[in-house]
C-alpha cells in the first residue's frame, strides 16, 4: 500500500514538472498527420529566422540554429503549452550584442564565451523563479508598458538592420544615434546591397499579405541563395553569410568568468529573464485561452529555464517563446509539442547535411528578415487606442517606448519595470473611495456619484474603499475619510465603513481603525464596520479590534447596523 502511495506521488510529480510524461502516452493519433505538416511548416520559418537572429546578435550563423534546436528539445519535455515554439527571437539577440559585447571588449571569442555564460544564467534565473513559484509576477508588468517597449524594442531592431540593408558599417549605440549615423553616411551605401535588401522586404511583405501560411522567409531566403551563387553578388560587393559549421551542436563548457565579469552581466542577465519570460508567457497564455486549456506560469519558467540551460551548453543563445512562430503553429492546428519534436527532426537533417546551401546568403536578405518580422511588434494602433482612451496609460507607453529608443535595450526593459511597478504602487496606495446612500425603498448602498437618486441618512456617512486595505494605501484612506467627515453638508454622528469591496486586510489597516476611533471617539462619531467576510474577521479578532470598536459580525450589512445604531429598540 505505502508502495503504491509513493509509486503515485512520483507519478504526479513527473506528470507536473515533466509534463511530457502525461500528454505523450495520451497523444490523440487523430493529431499525428496535422502535427507533423505543422512541425515541417514551423521549421520553414525556424530556419531563416535562426540565421538572421545568430547574425543580428553578432555570432556565427550556425548558434541560431543551435539555439532553435536545443530550445525546441527541451521545451517539448518541461512545456504545459501546446502551441508555443520556443527559440531565438530578435529583442534576445540584440540585447545580448548590445550589451554582453562591450563586456567583450572586441574579442569575438570572448563574447561567445560570454554569451554562453549569460545565457546558462538566464536559465539558471527561470528556475530559481520556479522553485519560488514567481510565474504570477509577470502580471504586474503593465499592459500599456509593453506596448510601449515593444514598439520601441522594434524601431531598434530596425535601426541594428540598416547597416545590411544599406552596405554601411560602422553604426553603433542607440536608435538616434544608429539612424542618424547611416542618414549621414548614405554617400556610402553600397548600391547592390541596397537593391538586395529592399528587393526582399518587398517580397517578405507581398508573401506576408498575400500568402499568410506559405512559408515565405524561406522562399525567399532560397531565391536569395540562387540569385547570389548565379550573379556572383559577393564579387560585386555583397556581403554574404559564408562558411557555416555543420554538424550537431558541440557540448560548450562556459569559462568562468572573473566576478568584476560576472557582476556585470547580471543585470543583463536579469533583463533577459525579464523579457525572456514575459514575451513567451504572453504567446502561452494567449494559445491556451485561444484552445481551451489551462497553462501553467510556474511550469513555464522551468521550461524556459531547461531551454536556456540546454541552449548556452550546447552552443546557442538565450531563447524565448515567439509569438509569431506560435501563431502560425496554431493557424496550421498543431495540436502538441509533437510540432516541436518535428522542428527538432528537421534542424538536426539541416545541420547534418545542408548548411552548405546557405553559404552564398546575402546578408541584406538577413537584414530584411528581421526587419520585417519586427513589423509586427511595432504595435501603431495599440498607441492610437491608449491615447484615445487613457491620456496618462499612453504617456506611460510613450515613455517605454523613448527608454528604448534613446537609452536601448537594457534600459528599456529596467524602465519598463519601473513603470510597471510604480503604476501598482500607486494604484493600491490610492484606491477608489467613495460615499454611499441608500437606494429609495430598498436595503441597497451605491455610490453617490453613480446613483442620483440615492439618498444619505441623516447624521451618516457611509464609506467604501474599493481594495483591500495594507500598508501602501492606510494613511490615504485614513486622511480621505476625516476630509470627507469635515466637508459632510450635515453633522455626522455615525461612520459605517463598508469592507464589502475590502477583501483582505494587514495590521496597519487595524491600527488605522483604532486611530480612526480615538480621533472620532472624543467628538460623539461612532465608527462601524460592516460587510467583513471571514478571512478579515480572523484577523480583527486576532488583533482584539472587536474590544475597540465594539462588536464586530462577519458580513453584516450597512443597512441592519445603521438599523441598530440608529433605532436600538426595534
Amino acid at each position: 500500500m505505502a508502495n503504491n502511495s509513493l509509486s503515485q506521488r512520483i507519478t504526479q510529480g513527473l506528470q507536473s514538472d515533466l509534463p511530457v510524461t502525461k500528454w505523450l502516452p495520451e497523444y490523440d493519433r487523430a493529431w499525428l498527420r496535422t502535427d507533423i505538416v505543422s512541425g515541417l511548416t514551423v521549421s520553414a520559418a525556424v530556419i531563416p529566422g535562426g540565421l538572421a537572429y545568430a547574425s543580428l546578435a553578432g555570432l556565427p550563423p550556425q548558434t541560431g540554429l543551435y539555439a532553435a534546436l536545443m530550445g525546441a528539445l527541451t521545451y517539448v519535455i518541461f512545456a504545459s503549452s501546446r502551441q508555443v515554439i520556443v527559440g531565438p527571437t530578435s529583442p534576445l539577440a540584440v540585447l545580448l550584442l548590445t550589451e554582453v559585447g562591450p563586456i567583450a571588449a572586441g574579442s569575438a571569442m570572448e563574447y561567445i564565451s560570454l554569451v554562453t555564460t549569460t545565457t546558462i544564467m538566464v536559465g539558471i534565473i527561470c528556475v530559481f523563479a520556479w522553485i519560488f513559484r514567481l510565474g504570477d509576477l509577470v502580471n504586474f508588468i503593465s499592459g500599456s508598458v509593453l506596448t510601449g517597449f515593444a514598439s520601441g524594442a522594434g524601431l531598434y531592431i530596425i535601426s541594428t538592420q540598416l547597416g545590411k540593408l544599406f552596405g554601411i558599417s560602422g553604426s553603433s549605440g542607440t536608435f538616434f544615434q544608429r539612424v542618424g549615423f547611416i542618414i549621414t553616411h548614405l554617400n556610402e551605401a553600397q548600391f547592390t546591397t541596397v537593391a538586395v535588401g529592399l528587393i526582399s522586404i518587398v517580397l517578405l511583405l507581398l508573401g506576408k499579405r498575400f500568402l499568410p501560411r506559405a512559408p515565405t522567409a524561406l522562399l525567399v531566403v532560397l531565391l536569395a541563395i540562387a540569385v547570389s551563387s548565379i550573379l556572383n553578388l559577393q564579387a560585386q560587393g555583397v556581403t554574404i553569410v559564408g562558411q557555416i559549421q555543420s554538424g550537431l551542436p558541440p557540448v560548450t563548457a562556459p569559462l568562468i568568468p572573473s566576478i568584476g565579469v560576472v557582476e556585470s552581466l547580471v543585470p543583463v542577465a536579469l533583463a533577459l529573464f525579464i523579457l525572456s519570460y514575459v514575451q513567451g508567457i504572453g504567446a502561452v497564455q494567449t494559445f491556451a485561452r485561444r484552445n481551451n486549456y489551462r497553462a501553467d506560469p510556474d511550469q513555464e519558467l522551468l521550461a524556459d529555464g531547461a531551454a536556456n540551460v540546454g541552449a548556452g551548453l550546447f552552443g546557442g543563445f538565450v531563447v524565448g517563446g515567439s509569438m509569431s512562430r506560435s501563431a502560425l503553429n496554431d493557424s496550421m492546428d498543431g495540436k502538441s509539442q509533437l510540432v516541436s519534436a518535428v522542428v527538432v527532426g528537421v534542424l538536426v537533417v539541416v545541420l547534418l547535411f545542408l548548411t552548405g546551401l546557405f553559404t552564398t546568403l546575402p546578408d541584406a536578405t538577413l537584414g530584411a528578415v528581421v526587419t520585417v518580422a519586427v513589423l509586427g511588434i511595432i504595435d501603431v494602433d495599440g498607441m492610437q487606442r491608449l491615447r484615445s482612451i487613457s491620456q496618462n496609460e499612453f504617456i506611460i507607453a510613450l515613455a517605454a517606448l523613448l527608454g528604448v529608443l534613446a537609452l536601448g535595450m537594457l534600459w528599456g526593459v529596467f524602465i519598463g519595470v519601473f513603470l510597471s511597478l510604480a503604476i501598482a504602487i500607486s494604484r493600491a496606495s490610492n484606491p477608489k473611495k467613495e460615499v454611499l446612500a441608500r437606494i429609495p425603498g430598498t436595503d441597497h448602498f451605491a455610490s453617490r456619484e453613480q446613483h442620483s437618486e440615492a439618498i444619505e441618512e441623516p447624521g451618516v456617512l457611509v464609506y467604501r474603499v474599493d481594495a483591500g486595505l495594507f500598508y501602501a494605501n492606510t494613511n490615504s484612506v485614513q486622511d480621505d475619510l476625516l476630509e470627507r467627515i469635515e466637508e459632510h453638508e450635515t453633522p455626522v454622528d455615525l461612520i459605517v465603513f463598508d469592507l464589502s469591496s475590502s477583501p483582505m486586510v494587514d495590521l496597519a489597516s487595524v491600527e488605522m481603525f483604532e486611530d480612526l476611533h480615538r480621533t472620532l471617539e472624543p467628538r460623539g462619531i461612532d465608527l462601524r464596520l460592516a460587510g467583513v467576510n471571514e478571512q478579515v474577521l480572523e484577523m480583527f479578532e486576532a488583533a482584539s479590534l472587536d474590544e475597540t470598536l465594539g462588536d464586530i459580525h462577519e458580513e453584516e450589512t450597512v443597512a441592519s447596523i445603521i438599523d441598530t445604531v440608529k433605532n436600538p429598540t426595534r
